[in-house]
């Protein structure tokens, strides 16, 4: 079976001057010289083997084959245009794709900004939550292109570069009536049961929140709240939780007040990459995001 080959110019062609009634007409809708237009549909005939126009009439009028294929031709132009529109929209969907990851601890309300000022850049931003050290092996395995965590205070390695972007602030948590009377004394907070939101805490890490000896892990947000309210222990826990609004949960004023409760919040990269453009587009969204 021999396949004809036609092109999008020749059904278009045939198509308006079947709309217009003469070649003159259909040049001058088509933007084409009348030639132009005469040559398409001859060809278009030619290939076909068969008449698709009585000429004898004017204005043209079609045969019977012309009107059974003047109505595919009108189907299959619906269906260019159909594709001209998405290959038009293409280039915005298309967008570029940065994948972070961060800590428990990191601002909810900050990362959900920082998706849609991204999104208005054509830039998709993937979230990851998880702990530091595997941050730190995805980063250098190029599995995910930053993070945002908690600042260590020491260098990291040379594989890693790390850069300030705001601070958070602590206070301690609990149920109602968990603790007796206030200010809680250090004391109190060591000799209660501690729940730490980590799954395994680092030794800098816990050098400046694990107070308790006897410590719980719920590394769930949702269990953390549950547990809270029962009275299962107390928590350190960023100011920007709001946890004093979980059901049956209190801010507790201890006797450390704020001093010390503050704690930056540093990206990771690897060296050079904050140069690229992308991410260095990134950066400068993280910047805006935080301030507001």
């Amino acid at each position: 079976m021999t396949l004809l080959n036609f092109t999008l110019a020749q059904i278009e062609a045939f198509a308006c001057v079947c709309e217009s009634g003469t070649l003159t007409q259909a040049a001058r809708k088509l933007k084409k010289d009348r030639t132009t237009i005469s040559e398409l549909v001859d060809y278009l005939e030619l290939d076909l083997g068969y008449p698709l126009f009585d000429r004898s009439t004017r204005p043209l009028t079609l045969t019977d084959a012309g009107q059974l294929l003047y109505r595919q031709a009108r189907l299959f132009l619906h269906e260019a245009q159909a594709f001209a529109q998405i290959a038009r929209q293409i280039p915005q969907q298309m967008s570029a794709h940065i994948t972070l990851c961060y800590d428990p601890f990191t601002p909810r309300d900050f990362l959900f900004r920082l998706t849609r000022l991204l999104q208005s850049q054509q830039i998709q931003l993937e979230l990851i939550m998880c702990e530091r050290g595997q941050a730190e092996q995805w980063l250098a395995e190029g599995i995910v292109d930053i993070g945002m965590f908690q600042a260590m205070n020491r260098s990291i390695n040379d594989s890693l570069r790390w850069r300030v972007t705001g601070s958070i602030s602590l206070a301690v948590y609990a149920g109602e009536g968990f603790f007796p009377a206030m200010p809680v004394s250090i004391l109190q907070l060591a000799s209660s049961t501690q729940l730490i939101p980590f799954q395994a805490m680092p030794a800098w890490l816990a050098q400046r929140l694990q107070i308790a000896d006897r410590t719980i892990r719920v590394t769930e947000i949702a269990m953390l709240e549950k547990m809270l309210g029962a009275g299962d222990g107390w928590a350190f826990l960023p100011i920007h939780f709001q946890a004093e609004n979980w059901l049956g949960v209190e801010r507790i004023e201890t006797e450390l007040g704020d001093s010390g409760l503050s704690h930056p919040m540093v990206t990771l990269s690897k060296p050079g990459q904050i140069a690229q453009p992308l991410l260095s587009q990134l950066m400068d969204a993280m910047q805006e995001a935080w301030g507001d």
